[in-house]
């Protein structure tokens, strides 16, 4: 294992290489904590529009550039079926790897993590620490990503260039990892890019980072600009999307004490309720993102407490959509045109509370299934000795605790919502005494204001139509 004097010393040399090429970062500079940990710091002000990072695109390894390597070709010569992009840029990565000090990337490749079960990632954890996360969609994330990668080295492990370079599934994974954890989406002459960028791949999460990034063509580089004023010895960072610890924690190995964007997997009957053929029922919860898979009995759908978004900006769109269906009487979807529908909006005020009921009953249902409440591990994290900050052991209370606040979420949504859409008309509603509390903490509390943007969206349309 490197000391903290090999690392420095690699941290100048990646510098003296990334500027002889080209880079400009001359007010950032790299800082490492615990053992495998980095983040990007600033050394002087940095002024709204300033740009603190260039890497020019000869510094950058792109999945264009893993497919058009030797490795990349032969994979994709040899193999038949889906390889996935992140496959591509991994091999690239373990072809310059293995050309040591011969390899143009060498100063860069020298500072990458060498050890993915430190850096805390689910899929190295052992017997115990699972259990942590047993009935969590967390953990079935994190066994769905190792999964995917013995499948993609199932596929080119036998590729002519991969059997002569006598690569392993141990170094495939450190590979994949490290491409997983530090990819940067990008557009390149006009085409969508996956990117890995040495410096900038060291920026931490941040949901309200003082930066934005691109690839520039005018430029030939990746550039990193500040939006806002930031001082001298601050942190740089960057944003690693609207994720929820249900993803952060299998994606990159860490969570975030405070996130609204937290998403349970709920189990749902595979079929209308009624015995109903409903045209198009499996589109009605697809999307981007959307998780799809049943294992015979159930539906699972993953959803966040927002019930207006899609499954792609981590919403429950999707949630909703697909039970309204799954609840329809044979006069209400007779009522309805189903053909080619890829989201079923509200369909009556009677329809929509069996739908929230539904949902209760499953969120209900899937909070039994754990060993602790909810309240349990809240006084678990406050106690910061039982479950230190960054420790795998909070980061697992941190992810299933925001899973079991989503379901109760849920639940409180159907105990609010099912008596306001009974009120009967919009001037009832509004004079309610809970329309009027979510109104006034609407602002403040989360819940709160997904809770109104439904009221908006469904409930009073609702009561405002001739849907009983």
């Amino acid at each position: 294992m490197a000391t903290s004097g090999d690392f420095s010393t690699s941290v100048e040399k990646l510098k003296k290489w990334l500027q002889a090429n080209g880079a400009r970062f001359p007010k950032v500079s790299i800082n490492r904590y615990a053992t495998e940990g980095r983040d990007l710091r600033t050394t002087g002000q940095l002024e709204k529009g300033e740009e603190a990072i260039f890497i020019p695109r000869k510094c950058i390894i792109a999945i264009s550039d893993g497919k058009r390597c030797k490795a990349g070709k032969a994979i994709r010569k040899e193999t038949t079926g889906w390889i996935s992009n992140h496959t591509f840029l991994a091999i690239r990565i373990l072809t310059e790897k293995f050309l040591g000090e011969k390899s143009f990337f060498y100063p860069w490749l020298q500072v990458l993590p060498t050890d993915y079960s430190v850096q805390g990632m689910p899929q190295y954890w052992n017997k115990e620490q699972r259990e942590e996360l047993e009935h969590t969609k967390t953990l079935g994330k994190s066994d769905g990503v190792l999964e995917n990668i013995k499948e993609m080295w199932e596929k080119v492990k036998n590729v002519s260039v991969v059997k002569e370079a006598k690569w392993t599934l141990e170094e495939f994974k450190w590979a994949r990892f490290t491409v997983l954890t530090r990819t940067f989406g990008c557009t390149e002459g006009g085409t969508a890019e996956t990117m890995m960028v040495p410096l900038a791949d060291m920026a931490n999460h941040d949901f309200n980072r003082p930066t934005r990034w691109d690839y520039n063509d005018k430029k030939s580089g990746f550039t990193v600009r500040v939006v806002r004023a930031v001082g001298s010895n601050a942190m740089l960072t960057d944003t690693y999307g609207n994720k929820g610890n249900d993803s952060f924690l299998p994606v990159y190995g860490f969570c975030v004490e405070s996130n609204n964007w937290n998403q349970a997997r709920f189990a749902m009957p595979l079929a209308n309720v009624y015995g109903l053929e409903i045209p198009n029922l499996r589109r009605l919860h697809v999307s981007k993102c959307a998780y799809d898979y049943n294992d015979g009995k159930h539906k699972y759908i993953d959803a966040s407490c927002d019930t207006q978004a899609s499954g792609s900006s981590r919403g429950g769109k999707e949630l909703f959509s697909y039970t309204r269906a799954i609840l329809l009487t044979a006069n209400e979807l007779q009522s309805l045109n189903m053909e080619g529908k890829s989201h079923l909006s509200p369909v009556s005020a009677s329809n929509e509370r069996k739908v929230l009921k539904l949902i209760e009953e499953v969120s209900t249902r899937a909070l039994k299934r754990f060993s602790t409440t909810y309240e349990e591990d809240s006084e678990i994290l406050k106690d910061e000795k039982r479950a230190p900050r960054y420790s795998w052991y909070r980061n697992a209370i941190l992810a299933r605790s925001g899973e079991k606040s989503t379901f109760i979420a849920y639940q409180n949504l159907a105990k609010i919502m099912i008596p306001l859409l009974q009120c009967g008309s919009v001037m009832k509603l509004k004079s309610h005494p809970e329309y009027k509390k979510l109104l006034q903490a609407s602002k403040k509390e989360n819940f709160s204001y997904h809770a109104v943007r439904y009221i908006e969206n469904v409930v009073e349309p609702l009561l405002s139509s001739d849907k009983p």
